[in-house]
């Protein structure tokens, strides 16, 4: 097969797929971690588009298929991208392959990939609602809660200084309150709630907040003179 270069958009869609993956999926670490990350990094790209090279008309449906199974916790780390990915590559190598052999044109392969991971939404992964959810959050593809019995973690061990554990998934983050409305569709309320947390189970941990009041404190919000508008008040 001749090699066609990736579209514009295509190549839009990888980076913007991997950059999703590395913001979720890379919290800095060590200076060895962000070398070893970066060249992940760059094996999954190389990988990424040397498909949409080859599987123009499939690359789309490709990064649909990678961005569900990042929603349904299939994809949790950079390993486990890294490793869809190449799975993807060879199956739709071995599809080609077939195709050759065989003088068709379709590819049972991927097409049986991209239904099993549409799969999931009926099996409970999909954008419905499940019992636990939160019904006041937006709905998104791909939403989908833990069983109660089987948290990802004991509760009191979810917590650290640099990162919160989420107990649906065991995603590690500096803010949950994002994470959870968008993979898991529950409130910070109702998550509290659905795994039997105190009210005041922090959603951000602590280097974060300490972070945001410095912000905060340097910006001067969340400081209010009410002599000085008092001041205004009278002299106007």
């Amino acid at each position: 097969m001749t090699s066609q270069p990736a579209s514009t958009f295509i190549e839009k869609g990888i980076g913007r797929l991997l950059s999703r993956f590395q913001q979720e999926f890379s919290p800095s670490q060590t200076l060895s971690d962000i070398v070893g990350q970066a060249e992940r990094l760059r094996g999954m790209t190389e990988t990424l588009l040397e498909l949409s090279h080859h599987y123009p008309d499939r690359a789309g449906a490709v990064l649909n298929v990678l961005s569900g199974l990042a929603d349904v916790g299939i994809i949790h780390d950079m390993a486990s991208a890294a490793d869809e990915i190449a799975t993807i590559a060879r199956k739709m190598e071995a599809g080609l392959a077939s195709e050759k052999r065989e003088g068709s044109h379709s590819f049972a392969g991927f097409s049986a990939l991209a239904a099993q991971h549409e799969g999931h939404g009926v099996n409970g992964f999909g954008g419905h609602f499940v019992q636990g959810m939160s019904p006041e959050v937006k709905e998104k593809p791909g939403q989908w809660i833990a069983s109660r019995d089987e948290p990802y973690c004991a509760p009191e061990e979810s917590i650290f200084s640099d990162e919160i554990i989420c107990l649906h998934c065991g995603g590690a983050f500096s803010m949950l309150k994002r994470h959870i409305e968008r993979q898991h569709r529950q409130s910070p309320d109702g998550y509290r709630v659905y795994w039997g947390l105190s009210p005041d189970y922090p959603m951000a941990c602590e280097s974060y907040s300490a972070m945001k009041k410095l912000e905060a404190s340097r910006t001067g919000l969340g400081h209010y003179d009410r002599k000085k508008k008092g001041r205004s008040r009278i002299k106007a």
